[in-house]
């Protein structure tokens, strides 16, 4: 006969933990903790609920459990308090808890059916309170409630949480990963939903490898999983270096980074990659001590940016052609506009209105939603966490950059003047894995222009001064809008035909929505992207 496996550690101090709690306080608050055990989280209110609730066994025998277990138990050592009137207990204490629970004659898993009612209706009523508690211990609640009788329904709004992660936000990822961990045994039907918890955790602890591989495993070259009918992005990464220089243009830092990222397919070989920019608080705008800055980059403000995803490049040419030949929204587009031909230069030659027409056909084709960065949007996944004019640093240099090399910033060394545009993904990438964000081509922005940043918002939002109500979140508000608007439009990021000035991260260009140049390109973005 073979060995019996070992018990996992946790489980063995786990027991112990729960026979020193019984010796204390008798078998009464033992059955206490057994239904105190099956939320996730618990604050005084639910444990008094529960002792009131399951004071009677399945054979209606009462259990005579005193009202003071409650405290007993709160304060054991069998819970943690996480905040105010907040506690949790271990992974393997509930674990524990609740297999003695099904498996105890009194009580079995009809027990776990009427814990997951009981628990339902008590979220349906804190909801309705006027002091209810807060949405993440509700929305615990709930799923914990459902896995265990309705688990579809339970695994398809933990799936859709998981599609709106910010995978920026390493301690999120780690806190839901470590919830799901709690659903191994009733949510056992959709494993992939939790080796994608796992393969989350180990992103947020800092184990990137370890989660790409994971996530490679999982979606077995498939971009998407289908869990309880939500289509789950399955994460992909690549690898690249970032260097930073001095004033004088010299490197004086290389990096090597990861970034997330989806692909989407245009057809006929025509694809474009869109890079996850995790959210965050930047200064926008120019500091008063940057040189050769303008007062329209002032005053410098702090802006609040959600998660989104952007082209890891300019549109290219061949990306143009490809959707150019896409069914028409409301204007024609010329499929080869470019003065500088190649399939892998940027597009240029474009307007506003073209680049708006594009993204619209573009997200009619696929689903989602691509439009024209805001303003805010641009300059912070220009920025990528710098606050320097340039994303390298104090300078740039042609080695870094397609400009006007015959004109220097700083101390950085004359160049080449190259007077064209270049493919895209020439030069090295920034923190956040986005590529030519100075330089080649200026890349049209959603907003209309303005002189300065009074009264500009602080969320990122595109700046309408008619209407501050996220007039242009998605791509068809900002295609109707656009027909009968002549407003002069932004562009960000220099081009090959200008000095260095004009690309720092800083600075602010406009056209007419209507003016095209062979130094004009643009680069789209992609809002809620998993979610199709």
């Amino acid at each position: 006969m073979s060995p019996a496996p070992e018990e996992d550690p946790k489980i063995t101090i786990a027991r112990e933990r729960i026979e020193t709690f019984a010796q204390k306080f008798g078998i009464a608050h033992l059955y206490l903790a057994y239904h105190c055990a099956f939320p996730l989280a618990l604050t005084p209110t639910l444990a008094y609920q529960i002792w009131g609730e399951f004071q009677h066994d399945n054979h209606n025998q009462h259990l005579n459990i005193p009202w003071v277990a409650v405290a007993d138990l709160l304060l054991s050592n069998l819970c943690n308090e996480v905040e105010a009137e907040l506690y949790e207990m271990d992974l393997a204490v509930r674990t524990v808890l609740l297999n003695e629970l099904k498996l105890d004659a009194k009580f079995g898993k009809t027990r776990l059916n009427e814990l997951s009612n009981f628990l339902l209706e008590f979220v349906k009523k804190q909801l309705r309170s006027k002091k209810p508690q807060s949405p993440d211990v509700a929305q615990l609640h709930e799923w914990i409630a459902l896995a265990y009788v309705k688990p579809t329904q339970a695994a398809r709004k933990i799936a859709l949480m998981l599609d709106q992660q910010d995978w920026g936000n390493q301690l999120e990822l780690v806190r839901l990963a470590s919830v799901i961990e709690t659903f191994v045994e009733p949510l056992a039907e959709f494993e992939a939903l939790l080796t994608y918890g796992h393969a989350m955790g180990k992103y947020g602890r800092g184990d990137k490898a370890g989660a790409e591989d994971d996530f490679a495993r999982l979606g077995k070259g498939k971009q998407e999983l289908e869990i309880a009918g939500v289509h789950l992005q399955v994460p992909k990464f690549f690898t690249f270096e970032t260097v930073t220089v001095n004033k004088k243009g010299e490197i004086i830092q290389r990096q090597t980074k990861k970034a997330q990222y989806f692909t989407e397919d245009l057809g006929n070989g025509v694809t474009f990659d869109m890079v996850y920019i995790p959210g965050g608080t930047f200064g926008m705008g120019s500091p008063e001590t940057e040189v050769e800055s303008r007062d329209s980059e002032k005053p410098q403000h702090p802006v609040t940016i959600e998660p989104f995803f952007m082209g890891k490049y300019t549109a290219t040419q061949a990306q143009w052609k490809a959707v150019a030949q896409l069914p028409k929204i409301e204007r024609d587009l010329d499929d080869d506009p470019s003065w500088f031909k190649g399939d892998n230069r940027p597009v240029e030659q474009v307007s506003w209105l073209d680049a708006v027409e594009f993204c619209a056909r573009l997200s009619e084709k696929t689903g989602r939603n691509y439009r024209l960065p805001s303003e805010a949007q641009w300059e912070y996944a220009c920025r990528a966490g710098t606050e320097t004019p340039f994303h390298f640093g104090e300078t740039i240099t042609t080695d870094l950059a397609n400009y006007n090399g015959n004109e220097t910033y700083l101390d950085a060394p004359k160049g080449k003047y190259r007077g064209e545009t270049v493919d895209v993904g020439s030069f090295p990438p920034n923190a956040f894995g986005l590529y030519e964000m100075h330089g080649n081509v200026w890349e049209w922005c959603a907003d209309p222009w303005h002189s300065n940043y009074q009264g500009a918002p602080t969320d990122g939002r595109v700046w309408d001064e008619e209407d501050n109500d996220n007039r242009y979140q998605n791509r068809v508000d900002l295609l109707v809008m656009s027909r009968n608007d002549d407003r002069t439009r932004l562009l960000r990021g220099g081009s090959w035909l200008y000095d260095p000035r004009a690309s720092r991260s800083a600075l602010r260009n406009y056209y007419a929505p209507d003016a095209r140049g062979n130094n004009i390109g643009f680069r789209f973005v992609c809002v809620a992207a998993w979610t199709k």
